[in-house]
């Protein structure tokens, strides 16, 4: 058994039924309160000399997990400028130590651009890799010696020891996002790598600590793209991880269906997916509240023509797109949501679509580049916008479907402008809201505590036996039962990598509308076995580990 899963099981045995009673600081003024000022996170962010819109370590992507086995979630940032890497524990009370020095992880040398978390031997401790995307001068498809991506083992405690020659993936390209899924279904997580300059990277678990480059008879190379963020996910409910990688440069992104046995084709225009865009996060999630996997894609067009006009950026070939959710209609098909405020243009980086209020609906907070040294025709003026929904309309086709869109972020308390790379959710006081984190390129990254606060959520964790040991990819959902019915509140699919340069913590966390007292039940199916695991009786307000052991023969 893994050491984080059995603290999160403790956790939960010492806090029976209800967890997480309001402290005496909270406020209700606003959904959200910036509590950096008392976290401890402190980035090296000093302006360079002469260069005063420039930082010193500028962080640029984050992974949020329990490294150390104690049930809280720590946060790793990864960085371009030294040092590159930066590892906070968990202290409790929103509050944060620097424990990077001999975690081992300070060893990485590269421009510290995504990471990614999953335990890729099985040992029952969580491995990272991390990627690079610094290049040779001169050279954009080859990175300098001593800077490449990089997988660093867990050898619990935080302890982390860098295995990536032995096991086969180092590599020596420019990468931007990573992401593990276990593509074949044997068991163990195979690693997807994007790649901005040149060929995508695909690489099999041989399940013996080493790895074997499968990205050519996999199909999914993209040599001709600016490939920068990737998702899997199950988009047609065949039990096997799609992937959709985003490119820069006003091309195409790509959808590719996962055939089995490490085989994707590619689907993207038979999808509805292949508008050309300057597209960079990507995020699946059920926004409908139909059990099927949704996107959301952002976009940056400004940077294909720095401080250029949208009618001059036309006149280079250059396309300036807006920020689109898809709806997943089912069959491998997708069409675009009709929802005008959230086709915004500006330059967005990463998105997270979670339920911050509990309605039982997923908001939609993106990070853009707000700073006030930046693109004078693209920067958002008014900081990160974070779009929720109100029920007050009927959803004629759908739970939720019908609720109009809203943007809140001002309202909320997160409307923070700055150069915002990653936006990163996780409930770090275990109070069952989630909390928001803000990666911010040349300033200090910026956490904000949720003031929600009420009983109106389940968290679940998925432990694999038999699939792997994180549940990555185990699809999750939640139903509210009265007598002999039950109504689908959530569908959730754990991933490891999603978004831009982010990997959120592994699990599912869900809003259950205004029903405190109501019974629910939690089904979670397994991605290797496709064993079904079923949990009833549950009430609201509980962190849950649900076991594929339980349904295994």
């Amino acid at each position: 058994m893994r050491e984080y899963a059995l603290a999160f099981a403790l956790l939960v045995i010492l806090s029976p039924g209800l967890i997480g009673q309001p402290p005496a600081t909270k406020s209700s003024a606003a959904r959200f309160t910036d509590v950096t000022a008392t976290s401890g996170l402190k980035l090296n962010v000093e302006h360079r000399p002469g260069r005063p819109e420039y930082g010193t370590q500028m962080p640029h992507g984050v992974a949020i997990e329990d490294f150390d086995g104690d049930g809280l979630p720590d946060i790793l940032f990864v960085c371009f400028g030294p040092p590159y890497v930066a590892l906070y524990r968990n202290l409790g009370d929103l509050r944060f130590a620097d424990i990077t020095k001999d975690s081992g992880l300070e060893t990485f040398q590269g421009w510290g651009t995504g990471v990614c978390v999953g335990d890729f031997d099985r040992d029952g401790i969580l491995d990272i890799y991390i990627t690079s995307v610094e290049f040779e001068k001169g050279n954009r498809k080859a990175t300098p010696k001593g800077k490449e991506s990089r997988l660093y083992k867990g050898l619990g405690k935080g302890k982390f020891k860098d295995v990536s020659k032995e096991a086969g993936v180092l590599l020596d390209r420019p990468a931007r996002c990573c992401a593990w899924s276990d593509i074949d279904g044997d068991g163990w997580l195979d690693l997807f790598v994007a790649c901005p300059y040149g060929a995508n990277v695909l690489y099999r678990n041989n399940r013996d600590g080493t790895f074997t480059d499968i990205t050519e008879s996999a199909g999914v190379a993209l040599p001709d793209r600016a490939s920068l963020g990737c998702t899997f996910g199950d988009i047609d409910g065949d039990g096997l991880d799609d992937l959709f990688v985003t490119s820069l440069y006003s091309q195409s992104s790509a959808l590719f269906k996962n055939l089995g046995g490490g085989k994707f084709r590619d689907i993207t225009k038979e999808a509805g997916l292949d508008r050309k865009a300057s597209a960079v996060a990507c995020v699946f999630a059920d926004v409908f509240n139909r059990g099927r996997l949704d996107l959301f894609v952002t976009t940056d067009s400004w940077l294909g023509g720095v401080n250029s006009t949208e009618e001059q950026l036309r006149k280079k070939g250059s396309t300036v797109e807006p920020n689109l959710l898809y709806r997943n209609e089912g069959n491998g098909k997708f069409s675009i949501a009709a929802v005008e405020t959230l086709k915004h243009k500006a330059l967005s980086h990463d998105a997270v679509l979670e339920d911050f209020d509990h309605d039982g609906l997923v908001d939609i907070y993106v990070g853009v580049d707000a700073i006030p040294t930046g693109n004078k025709f693209a920067t958002h003026k008014g900081g990160n916008p974070l779009w929720t929904r109100s029920l007050t309309q009927p959803s004629p086709s759908g739970r939720g479907q019908g609720a109009a869109w809203q943007e809140v972020g001002k309202a909320w308390g997160v409307s923070h402008e700055a150069n915002c790379v990653c936006v990163a959710a996780a409930d770090f006081d275990n109070d069952g809201d989630l909390d928001l984190l803000l990666v911010n390129f040349y300033t200090n990254a910026v956490l904000y505590r949720n003031n929600t606060n009420d009983r109106n959520w389940l968290r679940v964790k998925a432990v694999g036996s038999k699939s792997n040991l994180d549940g990555i990819g185990t699809q999750v959902s939640v139903f509210k039962v009265s007598g002999d019915k039950k109504e689908l509140v959530g569908f959730r699919q754990i991933q490891s990598g999603s978004g831009y340069c982010r990997c959120s913590p592994l699990e599912a966390h869900f809003g259950l509308g205004k029903a405190p007292e109501a019974e629910y039940l939690v089904e979670a199916v397994f991605p290797a076995t496709r064993t079904r695991v079923i949990r009833k009786g549950i009430r609201p307000g509980q962190r849950i580990v649900i076991r594929e052991a339980e349904g295994l023969p």
